[in-house]
């Protein structure tokens, strides 16, 4: 098969072969169309008598969906080769320029994907043969597609566009709904596919007969999807509670019919965004594609993906009454969120994934999955950190084999709740936090009281004297729970810390060394039986300005 394009294109994937998207995709850069027409991609349909069998059309069957509003979508779809080539109307508005396209097959390879305005056949003698027979031979194959053909009669040069109908010994049919016309097949000069951008040539390996029909998939990046995690706790004693996790996924992208949505906990880091890089992001993908691509087809992403890049539309022959719909670019994300928080998770090359199968969300609408129930353990804990109040929080313990994520999460016991709080980015085998209340049932105070000063211990300008204090302080807690309860206590201090009662600690804050700035903090953790009252020391010194 050959065009007017495909010299221009092929200098262009041979500069773009060399960068590789992980787990398994090759890249490929475009500018991305004007405005977007409101249906978004939607799965293919059931192929008919009246569907041209060269067409591929695909359906999503699988999108990794970060926090961040990025998707991850792999589609896929069958299709008849015509000398290897087959036709797609349109590629997905992909993410920073990215967009892969591979054969499912081990012993087949997409070699080549042309993008422009349409294909393009010129019955020249160089291009392409000028006999009748080759002519009807290439009508055939685009039956029932839209079509731009050029032809000669009557000494003039026309042209007819429509959807071919039917190609018969003398005459090709278009029809543009309008009327008809039939279009000698002798006098046809040039033909051009319309509405179908993208071409997609298979090769198969060495010493094998090239393909009939083939499975091909295409994976790419882009933005409109998000979802948000939630959390509920419902202690059942003591000791254990039950910890469900539930993901709000919001879809501004497009239709999800039967598709396997991988909810990721970690939010990648994309360094080169605002510059469109396509190298840069390619590393990213590589450690995503690894974690959610089917198992089946890593390595056929990775080795057998073609890569294309699309250029304005004016470095192709334009002049044309081409059609070219542009692809869905998604709808308003931002504005489907209203003001609900973001998330941003931590440990961004730690890629937990939840699945959940044969999920149908269409464009535009929400959906509460959840994601996982478990049992977990979990224990009280006490902080007073002052100035602030003395704070009750449940402590959980990860054992779930899987990392949680940032969400919101309501502490619920005996069907009254106990709080609602910020679940943190908790690793596997680590400790949660949530806090309930304020710990009421701890008495708690502070006094601090000076003991020493040295008037005009230091001179740091003329006439301008630092005295040196010395203060004492004391911190008593009491408890009042009818269990034992550990509790863990920091006390900032304006000055250097001296000394501490037994089991203290102390830190001095040295980003903050000069005289008058100095900082740090004393703290303990201690257990208190019911009923148990312990009192802790501590004494620091810092200058203050004489009077």
């Amino acid at each position: 098969m050959r065009n007017r394009n495909r010299g221009t294109g092929a200098a262009l994937l041979a500069s773009a072969w060399l960068v590789v998207l992980g787990g398994g995709c090759a890249l490929a850069t475009r500018a991305l169309a004007g405005p977007a027409p409101a249906a978004a991609l939607a799965p293919a349909a059931q192929p008919d008598e009246d569907q041209n069998p060269h067409l591929w059309e695909h359906h999503a069957t699988s999108v990794a969906v970060f926090k961040n509003g990025l998707g991850f979508f792999l589609r896929e779809g069958e299709v008849d080769l015509r000398d290897g080539w087959c036709l797609t109307r349109e590629v997905p508005p992909a993410a920073f320029g990215t967009l892969a396209v591979y054969s499912h097959a081990p012993d087949e390879a997409v070699d080549i994907v042309g993008c422009g305005p349409g294909e393009i056949v010129e019955f020249d003698g160089t291009d392409a043969p000028k006999d009748a027979q080759t002519k009807r031979s290439r009508l055939e194959a685009c039956q029932h597609l839209r079509v731009e053909l050029r032809y000669m009669q009557k000494g003039a040069e026309r042209t007819g566009a429509g959807r071919l109908v039917s190609v018969g010994p003398d005459f090709a049919v278009l029809d543009n709904d309008a009327n008809s016309l039939a279009v000698p097949i002798e006098g046809i000069r040039r033909l051009q596919v319309l509405d179908l951008p993208v071409r997609v040539h298979v090769s198969a390996d060495p010493g094998r007969k090239p393909p009939q029909r083939t499975k091909l998939g295409m994976a790419y990046l882009r933005k409109g999807i998000t979802w948000i995690p939630e959390y509920t706790l419902r202690v059942l004693d003591e000791e254990t509670a039950e910890l469900t996790l539930r993901g709000t996924l919001v879809n501004e992208a497009e239709d999800l019919v039967h598709c396997d949505v991988n909810f990721v906990v970690g939010v990648p880091h994309f360094v080169h965004t605002e510059y469109l890089a396509p190298v840069a992001v390619g590393q990213i993908i590589r450690t995503i594609g690894a974690a959610v691509a089917p198992a089946q087809i890593q390595t056929q992403i990775m080795n057998r993906a073609a890569i294309a890049t699309h250029q304005a539309r004016d470095e192709f022959d334009g002049g044309l009454a081409v059609v070219e719909r542009p692809p869905a670019a998604g709808g308003d994300l931002r504005a489907a969120l209203g003001n609900l928080p973001q998330f941003e998770a931590a440990a961004a090359n730690d890629f937990t994934v939840f699945t959940k199968k044969d999920l149908t969300v269409r464009r535009g609408e929400k959906a509460i999955v959840t994601l996982f129930t478990r049992k977990i353990t979990y224990a009280h804990r006490y902080r007073w950190t002052i100035p602030g109040d003395m704070v009750h929080l449940l402590a959980l313990r990860n054992d779930t084999g899987v990392a949680w994520t940032t969400g919101p999460c309501l502490a619920a016991s005996a069907g009254a709740p106990l709080g609602e709080d910020l679940l943190r980015y908790t690793p596997r085998g680590s400790m949660g936090e949530i806090p309930v209340t304020t710990a009421i049932n701890l008495a708690h105070s502070q006094s601090e009281r000076e003991i020493d000063r040295k008037l005009k211990a230091h001179e740091p300008a003329t006439n301008f004297f630092l005295d040196l204090v010395t203060v004492d302080g004391e911190l008593t807690v009491r408890n009042y729970e009818k269990r034992a309860v550990e509790v863990s206590i920091t006390a900032a201090v304006p000055g250097k810390p001296l000394a501490v009662s037994e089991g203290g600690t102390m830190w001095v804050d040295t980003a903050k060394l000069q005289l008058l700035e100095r900082s740090g903090s004393v703290s303990w953790s201690v257990r208190l039986e019911p009923g148990e009252t312990k009192t802790f020391t501590y004494r620091y010194e810092r200058y203050v300005p004489s009077k």
